[in-house]
């Protein structure tokens, strides 16, 4: 549930380790959040931090790991 960032590059991955399709440089950041919705993450602020969770791990019924 996190972006991560390697040489200049970055994307959003999934606690489950989904990944996004492609990587986006620092510029891109709305067009990243714009993909990841795209193709099916859902993106939220929970307890006042922003989750990233994948289709998958979004899916009703799937029990999801929070910290609060």
């Amino acid at each position: 549930m996190s972006i991560e960032k390697h040489a200049g590059l970055q994307q959003i991955v999934c606690e489950c380790g989904a990944a996004q399709r492609r990587t986006y440089q620092a510029d891109e950041f709305d067009v990243m959040v714009s993909d990841a919705r795209g193709e099916g993450f859902v993106i939220a602020k929970v307890a006042g931090e922003w989750t990233h969770t994948c289709q998958d791990c979004a899916a009703p019924g799937r029990k999801q790991r929070r910290l609060l």
